[in-house]
């Protein structure tokens, strides 16, 4: 007896629903400052180094460390690996733009996540959705083989990724029993769908009468 096509397609359809709603009112903001810009001063910027050097600023008094920086001239945003003092941090890959001294820049928290790739984003709020949909955040640029940066995976972007496909919502914290009696069942059976799905499909085992 084939599967039948229609049920799987409705619960895989309610499913993706939920997906996709939740992850476009769930905004990636806090009171913490999460998306915050910092503008103040200049930086200099040198082709294929990963300091940056800046002057007029206090970068030891933020938490910028895991978020990202960008020459407002070379428009390529940088993730930060560290922040040793007020005019000095580290970048996770070499920068391979032009550069120069004195520069006007954009340094920018993490909107809720840790790593961002090179993508960035400058204001708040950021909905789930938007994060998912810049794909270069799916890995962030790390120097591991001496100076050759190589992209690795961001595991934020895949947390962010699990909690669209399980419904787990931060707006629905302090609601777990809400989520486990009324949207747990929707996911299990949105998710054992899918499976179903693709097994019915690579098999040829699907009743679509």
């Amino acid at each position: 007896m084939g599967l039948r096509a229609g049920w799987i397609a409705l619960f895989l359809f309610v499913w993706l629903i939920g997906a996709f709603l939740g992850s476009t009112f769930e905004y990636q903001t806090s009171t913490n400052g999460e998306g915050i810009t910092y503008t103040t001063g200049t930086a200099t910027f040198t082709n294929g180094s990963t300091a940056v050097v800046g002057a007029g600023t206090a970068w030891a008094n933020l938490t910028m460390a895991g978020g990202n920086i960008k020459s407002d001239t070379d428009g390529v945003w940088y993730k930060i690996q560290s922040v040793s003092d007020v005019t000095h941090l580290t970048l996770y890959a070499q920068y391979q733009q032009t550069g120069g001294v004195g520069m006007a820049y954009t340094m920018a928290q993490s909107p809720g996540w840790a790593g961002t790739g090179t993508a960035g984003y400058d204001q708040s709020p950021v909905t789930t959705m938007e994060y998912l949909t810049q794909i270069s955040n799916a890995f962030q640029r790390v120097s591991i083989l001496g100076n050759i940066p190589l992209p690795i995976p961001n595991s934020e972007y895949f947390k962010a990724l699990g909690k669209v496909v399980t419904w787990q919502w931060s707006f629905m914290d302090g609601y777990e029993m809400f989520y486990w009696i009324f949207c747990a069942p929707f996911v299990a059976m949105g998710i054992f769908s899918m499976l179903m799905l693709t097994y019915g499909l690579l098999t040829g085992n699907l009743d679509w009468g």
